[in-house]
Order: C-alpha cells, then sequence, then structure tokens
C-alpha cells in the first residue's frame, strides 16, 4: 500500500512537472497530441493503481467533496453534446480539448482526491515553478537568438518556439506561475524561510523575464505578432451556434466549423481574413459553441461551487492556502481573456483536487465486501486497457502519417503512399489522412500521365489512382461534411480531371458548391469557382462570382482583377476598365502587379468609348495579382471513363448572391 501511494504521488508531481514542456518532434503535431498522450497515459496508470490498492485492502472507499457532482454533470453534458451534434465522434473524442480529455481529466479528479494527502501541494507547487522556470529559459534562449544561430532544424529557429505548444498556452503558464512564485516568495520570506524565499525570488525573475520578452514579440507591428480571433466575431461565432443547435452547439473539436459557417461578413476586413481559427478567445464562448447551452451551464455549476468555496477559504484567512487560492484564481480567470487550451484544463482540474483535499473535512466511505471489489476491478480494466488501446492506435497512426510527411521532404514517394496507408488502417477515422492521401494518388497518376510513352497497364495505374484519389478525398467529405478544406480538396481533383474524365466539370462546381455552403462568407472559394467558371467559357456565370467575391471583401484586388478579366471577355469593356481600376487601389503602386494591371487599364482604356481618368489610392494591402487558371491539357487520349460511383453529390442549386 505504501509502495502504490508513493508511485501515484510521484506519478502526480511528474504530470504536473511534464505537461507544460513535454513535446516530441515524432508525430504530426509535437506539442497538443503528446500532451494528451501523456496525460492519458499518466491517468490511465494511476488509475490501475489506485484499484490495485482496494484489492489489497479488500475494501471500496470513496472520499466525497463538494466538486463531485459538478464535475460529473460537466463530462456527462460534454459527452451527450459530443455524441448528439458532432459530425465525427471520433474526432469530438480524440480532439485536444474533446470529449476523452474531458472523461480523462474527470477521472483523474477522483483519484487525486482519493489517493492524495493533505498539503501535498507543496510538491506540486515545487513542480509548477520548475517547469514554469524552464519554459522561461527557453524563452530568454529564443529571444537571444540563440535558437536560429545554434541549430539548423527549422522549428527550433523560430522565434516563438515553446515546449509549451504555443504562445497562448505559455502566456498562461508563465501568468499563472508568476503569480504563485511571487505569492510563495512574500510568503517564505515572512517566515525568514532564506533559501526558499531565494529559489521562489530567482524562478519569478526568470518567469517575468520571460514572460515580458514574450509579450514585446507578440506586440502588434512585429513580424511574430500574435493573431487572435477578435472579441466580437467570437460573440457573434456563438450567438450563431446558439441559434443553430443550443441544447449542444456543433460538437467538441468542431469549432473550426462553426468559425467558418458563422463568423460574420465584416471578419474579410482585417488582414487576416484568410485565416481560419478553432478557437476562441474566450472559454466560455468557445464552450457555448462546441458544447451549447447544456455543457455551458455545468461550467458554470462547477464556477459556482469553486468560486463559493474560494470564498469561504479566504474568510478564514489560512496564510498556508493563500497561494493556493491565488493560482486557481488565475487558472480560472486567464481563460476567459485568452481562451481555453490543454494545459490551463488540466490544471483546473488537478488544483480543484487540491482545493477539496485542503478545505473540506475528510468525508470517505468504506465498503469492506471482497466480491466488489473484484467487480470494481474488473469494470475498471475493461473500461481503462481497451481505452489505453484504442489511443495507442491513434498514436501509431499518427506516427506513421508523421513518417510519411519525412518521406515526402527527401521526395520517397513510395513510403509516403505506404505510410499513409498504414496510418488510414490504423485511424480510418481521421479526415486529414484521406486527404493527404487523396493528394498522394493523384500526384502519383500526374506523374505517370507526364511520361512520354504509356502502356496499357499505365493506363491502368493511372486510372486506378485518380478513381483511390477521388474515394479518399470523397471519404474525407463523409468523414467531416462541415470542413470546406475536405471539399475544396475535392474540388481541386474533380478540376485537374477536366478533359480526362467525362462530367469533371460538374463534379467540380457541385464540390465547390459544397466548400461554400461550409465556409459561405470566404472570398477566396467564390473566386476559384468563378476561375473554374472562366476557364469553361461561361463567363457570365463567372462573373458572377467573381462580384460575389468583391462583394464580400470589397478591398480584393484579385476578386476585381478577376472580374475585370470576365467583363473584358464579354467585351463590357466600361465595366472591365472599373473593375481594374478598383483593383489598383488595392495594390502597392511599386509592386510589379500594379505594373502589370496598369498596362492592362491602358490597353482598355483604347476600347473605352471615352477614356477617364485613372488614379491609384493609397495601398492597403499586398495580393498577388493571377488570371483564372487554364484547364489542364488531356495528356492521355482517349479521355479515361470513371466508374459512376466516382461520381460527386448532387450539385445544389445555384447559390444567392451574398449581402455585402
Amino acid at each position: 500500500m505504501k509502495l502504490l501511494n508513493q508511485a501515484i504521488n510521484c506519478l502526480t508531481i511528474g504530470l504536473v512537472f511534464l505537461l507544460p514542456i513535454f513535446f516530441l518532434p515524432l508525430t504530426t503535431e509535437f506539442y497538443l497530441f503528446n500532451k494528451q498522450t501523456l496525460l492519458i497515459g499518466f491517468t490511465g496508470l494511476m488509475t490501475l493503481l489506485w484499484l490495485g490498492k482496494m484489492v489489497i485492502s479488500r475494501t471500496l472507499s470513496f472520499r466525497r467533496t463538494s466538486f463531485d457532482l459538478a464535475v460529473i454533470l460537466l463530462a456527462a453534458a460534454y459527452l451527450v453534446a459530443g455524441l448528439a451534434a458532432a459530425p465525427n465522434k471520433i474526432i469530438a473524442l480524440t480532439a485536444p480539448l474533446g470529449v476523452g480529455t474531458l472523461l480523462t481529466l474527470t477521472l483523474l479528479y477522483f483519484v487525486l482526491t482519493n489517493n492524495l494527502k493533505p498539503n501535498f501541494y507543496r510538491f506540486l507547487f515545487a513542480a509548477l515553478i520548475t517547469s514554469a522556470t524552464l519554459l522561461g529559459l527557453v524563452a530568454i534562449y529564443q529571444f537571444l537568438g540563440f535558437g536560429e544561430s545554434l541549430t539548423t532544424v527549422p522549428w527550433l529557429q523560430n522565434k516563438l518556439f515553446t515546449p509549451a505548444g504555443g504562445t497562448l498556452s505559455l502566456l498562461f503558464l508563465l501568468l499563472a506561475s508568476l503569480a504563485l512564485a511571487i505569492s510563495l516568495f512574500f510568503q517564505q520570506f515572512n517566515r525568514k524561510n532564506l533559501l526558499s524565499s531565494l529559489l521562489t525570488g530567482g524562478a519569478s525573475v526568470i518567469i517575468a523575464v520571460g514572460l515580458l520578452l514574450t509579450l514585446y514579440q507578440i506586440l502588434p507591428g512585429k513580424t511574430t505578432s500574435l493573431v487572435m480571433l477578435p472579441y466580437p466575431d467570437t460573440w457573434a461565432i456563438s450567438i450563431e451556434a446558439f441559434k443553430l443547435n443550443p441544447l449542444f452547439g456543433v460538437g467538441p473539436g468542431n469549432y473550426l466549423a462553426a468559425f467558418n459557417r458563422f463568423r460574420p461578413v465584416t471578419f474579410n476586413a482585417y488582414s487576416f481574413w484568410d485565416n481560419r481559427f478553432g478557437i476562441a478567445p474566450v472559454f466560455p464562448l468557445e464552450w457555448l459553441t462546441v458544447g451549447g447551452l447544456l455543457s455551458l451551464g455545468a461550467y458554470f455549476f462547477l464556477l459556482m461551487k469553486s468560486v463559493k468555496l474560494m470564498l469561504k477559504t479566504a474568510r478564514e484567512k489560512k496564510e498556508n492556502q493563500l497561494p493556493l487560492l491565488i493560482l486557481l484564481t488565475a487558472i480560472i480567470v486567464l481563460p476567459w481573456l485568452m481562451g481555453i487550451n490543454l494545459i490551463s484544463l488540466s490544471l483546473t482540474f488537478l488544483f480543484l483536487a487540491v482545493l477539496a483535499l485542503e478545505t473540506e473535512k475528510e468525508e470517505t466511505r468504506q465498503l469492506p465486501a471482497k466480491s466488489l471489489v473484484w467487480v470494481v476491478l474488473g469494470l475498471g480494466l475493461i473500461l481503462i486497457l481497451p481505452s489505453l488501446f484504442f489511443w495507442g492506435r491513434i498514436y501509431a497512426a499518427d506516427l506513421a502519417f508523421r513518417q510519411s510527411l519525412n518521406a515526402l521532404t527527401q521526395n520517397q514517394g513510395v513510403m509516403v503512399y505506404n505510410q499513409q496507408i498504414r496510418a488510414i488502417s490504423l485511424n480510418p477515422y481521421q479526415p486529414d489522412y484521406r486527404l493527404a492521401y487523396s493528394q498522394t494518388n493523384f500526384a502519383l497518376a500526374n506523374s505517370l500521365a507526364n511520361q512520354t510513352e504509356l502502356t496499357d497497364q499505365d493506363r491502368t495505374n493511372i486510372t486506378q489512382l485518380i478513381q483511390q484519389a477521388i474515394r479518399e478525398a470523397k471519404a474525407a467529405t463523409v468523414l467531416n461534411p462541415t470542413d470546406a478544406t475536405n471539399w475544396e480538396n475535392l474540388a481541386l481533383i474533380y478540376r485537374n480531371l477536366i478533359n480526362f474524365a467525362e462530367g469533371a466539370d460538374q463534379w467540380t462546381i457541385a464540390a465547390y458548391r459544397q466548400a461554400i455552403v461550409s465556409d459561405p462568407i470566404n472570398p477566396r472559394i467564390r473566386l476559384n469557382l468563378g476561375g473554374l467558371y472562366y476557364a469553361l467559357g461561361n463567363f457570365e456565370l463567372a462573373t458572377r462570382q467573381f462580384q460575389n467575391s468583391v462583394d464580400l471583401k470589397p478591398d480584393y484586388a484579385n476578386g476585381y482583377y478577376n472580374l475585370s478579366a470576365a467583363y473584358r471577355e464579354r467585351e463590357m469593356y466600361t465595366e472591365a476598365y472599373q473593375a481594374l481600376q478598383a483593383a489598383l487601389n488595392f495594390v502597392e503602386p511599386d509592386s510589379i502587379d500594379y505594373q502589370k494591371a496598369k498596362g492592362e487599364l491602358d490597353e482598355l482604356a483604347k476600347k473605352l468609348p471615352s477614356p477617364e481618368a485613372t488614379g491609384a489610392a493609397e495601398a492597403k494591402e499586398v495580393p498577388v495579382l493571377t488570371e483564372p487558371s487554364p484547364l489542364p491539357s488531356p495528356a492521355i487520349k482517349p479521355p479515361i471513363e470513371l466508374p459512376e460511383e466516382e461520381a460527386a453529390p448532387e450539385i445544389p442549386a445555384e447559390e444567392a448572391s451574398p449581402t455585402p
């Protein structure tokens, strides 16, 4: 029993220390995915040790706290939201802030409240401050340029590289840890504990310097400035998602789809209009969006219980518990200002368990039932071991996919192909794998098609590769139909098959329109659809789509440029001249694009009934003016005939023009 208790204590300290700094450059995403794996692994092992304690003692024991009901309700509400609203249940389960993470943290909470002893928080404080100090040192190291000069690894050369996994995660950790370290410093200084006060004081200085340097680097105007989803747009997205499904939202792990579908058209006025955001800067609004009113209500219930107990503890004026209250206040408040992340959510559950242990009277129920112990052990093993096996497959799939990306950089096509097949076989529910595999198949088909002489076997291989590319691209849209990226990928594959496969033009149009349904205010998708119509010679529909793009983004230079080209093909020279003149207003006057467009404008002026004066307004951005791409020339004759099952979904009706 003593060894098991010590093991649980060491694992808890190790989790607090490792979670902020742990990462592995072996997976597709180095940071959050590996931190999530660490959390799941440690929690599973600690749960097995807890069950072992019950078996050895032949007694079922459970310690009750005031947070138990709130924690269970929050996990249940999030689980129901995932089952009811998420388009892909596996993504909802495995996302960094998905259902699986919340269930893991719920289990971790009960493991801690039933196994840790009071006053154990001192070791957890030391682990957190040590970890934050290391992050502060890394921030200083990167700011001084050592990362750029001492290594050739691209991701280590990044000025904002941090093992925390992102700038916002780093800021959260440094701010929360700094508040804790300063409070401990004054507490120990008042007690005249010289060594401890020196350690916490030194840690406070390092953390503060790392924090200030990070804040300096993300100031507006810096090349490393931080781009966050604006708060008004966050509110608008949440309200629209609430209207669609008040109880369950859009589903855990699906905030990106809500952003694509519900962001206001005013978002296109930002310089980062073509960015897509998968998190919100205000945690409760993100919770409302992905989990609905049910999850948000459960969160506020837990928050209310937490604040109530913290206020009660503060009124008792126990000096030992003041640093814990300060830390918890920071952990609870900061996500309202910079959004939630895996680390902040984990620390919230962990230190709420510590608060419950430190402030409440111990109330433990014991049932000395030997047979019931074995039943609980069996149920625990049935739940935990398959879960760990399932996550092992998820992790192995990502390792394989990462190896395929590495092979791609080395032009090892066979390894890329085989590793992507392995990733899909291990985790067939991840649309990103399907999307990449579709592109790999199409690239291989294109490489074969460019050979000078094609054998019958080559033609067969090309046809099979193209069929696989379409099937995998369509599979990605089935796995997550709310992600516009999947539809854009499908449209791009179909577009490249025009002149190769009969009916590919209609399939391309269908896929683009589905992308527009998923991302209705994105002017780039309208521009791409207009470019397709232009290449097909349907200049009237091309004009409509190009006009839609500039209606959605009135400063879209490339939209005006393509609109001018469509008008020119229709011999509507006045309109073409005006559109090109508008494009010039949003191009840098000393750029190559400006000179190119100015020359075309002069040519159009000759075709006007009466030439108009030209003038360019002050530049607002640096776009690239590109004409609609021509359709690919058929390299295979006769064109490939694809089976009916490779056709796209039915083409939606022509969408109405957007309201500016």
